[in-house]
This record gives C-alpha cells, sequence and structure tokens, in this order.
C-alpha cells in the first residue's frame, strides 16, 4: 500500500481516490479553483479487460505500476468540490472512509503557471487514518492518483484534479 503511493508518486501522476457517496456541498459559486475527484474501482478478471470510457486519463497509466496488476478499471463516481485555501473539503468514499482535502498555497512555476499545494487525509470514524497527510503540488489539470484500499474484490483509486 505504501509502495503504491510512493510508486505514483514517482510516476508523478495526480489524483485522488476512493469510492463514493456525496456529501451536500452549497449551492453558491466557487471564488477559486475546484478538486475535481474521481472514485475507480479497479479489478483483475480471467478472460479481458475493460476501462470505462469515462476515465480518459488511465489508459496510458495501465502500463505502469500499480495499475498494471489489474485489467478492468471501472468509473463509480466523479464529483467536483470548491477549493478555498486553508478549509477543508470532504467526500464521504464507498468502504465507509472519507477523504478530506485542503487547499494549502497557490504559488506560480516556472513558467508562470499556476502550482496548487494540497494536503489529503483518508480516515474512518473511530479509527487510526488510513492516510494521515498526504502533500503534493500540482498544476491546473494535473492528475494525482492513491491507491490500495480494498473494496469488493478490487481496489479503490482516487484520482484528484485541480480545475481553475
Amino acid at each position: 500500500m505504501m509502495l503504491m503511493r510512493r510508486t505514483l508518486l514517482a510516476a508523478g501522476a495526480a489524483t485522488l481516490l476512493a469510492g463514493a457517496t456525496g456529501v451536500a456541498w452549497a449551492a453558491t459559486p466557487a471564488k477559486g479553483p475546484n478538486i475535481e475527484l474521481t472514485i475507480i474501482h479497479a479489478t483483475y478478471v480471467d478472460g479481458g479487460a475493460s476501462i470505462d470510457s469515462r476515465l480518459a486519463r488511465l489508459p496510458d497509466l495501465t502500463k505502469s505500476e500499480p495499475f498494471t496488476h489489474y485489467n478492468v478499471f471501472r468509473l463509480l463516481d466523479r464529483k467536483q468540490l470548491p477549493l478555498e485555501a486553508g478549509k477543508p473539503v470532504a467526500y464521504a468514499l464507498v468502504n465507509g472512509r472519507n477523504v478530506a482535502v485542503t487547499l494549502g498555497s497557490v504559488s506560480q512555476g516556472d513558467a508562470g503557471e499556476k502550482r496548487y499545494q494540497l494536503e489529503a487525509h483518508i480516515g474512518e470514524p473511530g479509527k487510526a487514518a488510513y492516510l494521515k497527510g498526504l502533500q503534493v503540488t500540482l498544476g491546473e489539470n494535473q492528475a494525482f492518483y492513491v491507491g490500495g484500499q480494498s473494496f469488493q474484490g478490487g481496489t479503490l483509486f482516487l484520482e484528484l484534479v485541480v480545475l481553475p
């Protein structure tokens, strides 16, 4: 599990994934960027591979660890949540855990592009944190993946993308 996260980070991927039931959000328009959270269920089955057509970023990643261990990828849910510096946004996952993402800061990259510092936590009420605090910095529309949570004979991957 830790190796998966390190592998994904080292590969430069970006997103956060889990499983999904929604949390109610205020209907006010977001003033800053949004985080797009995609929940992917990955399994291995004999007799063929399939990737949900709504997972556009995934085909290139299936050639890399840890995605090579799976041949069926199904989108469970996708939500866009508003990000505001210092205020965590939370989302309930299908496996009973919750993911919380906090925007730390926004900076300028060498080419003048915006870079977003995010911190992600995955936990379950009454239990030790599954992911205590993962910090990443990524540009707009870059995906970051976190995986390793068992779910229905497979694994959940979370994909996080900062949208302007």
